[in-house]
């Protein structure tokens, strides 16, 4: 079942955003396994996330590498999981 994540970011400028987006594509994270959507948005100096995963095993295992660049950066991130009832593209 496929999930939504709502992160609630503090700290996440649009300069931090794109360090962290440069630094997950550096060790191959930068579309990782079971992402679906991934969608920022918002105030540049205060930036939200939204992404779909294909499931919560994947999210934790791509969380296992994003957590400690956020740490890094002075990120906080507390994500809010609701599973998908449904997608319609287009």
């Amino acid at each position: 079942m496929a999930i939504l994540v709502k992160f609630d970011l503090q700290g996440m400028s649009s300069s931090k955003y794109d360090e962290i987006i440069r630094r997950l594509a550096e060790i191959g994270q930068g579309a990782p396994d079971g992402r679906i959507y991934h969608v920022c948005y918002g105030d540049k100096q205060h930036l939200q996330v939204i992404d779909v995963f294909e499931s919560q095993a994947t999210l934790d295992a791509f969380g296992a590498k994003l957590v400690p660049t956020l740490q890094e950066l002075g990120v906080e991130a507390v994500p809010s999981v609701t599973e998908i009832y449904n997608i319609i593209e287009g």
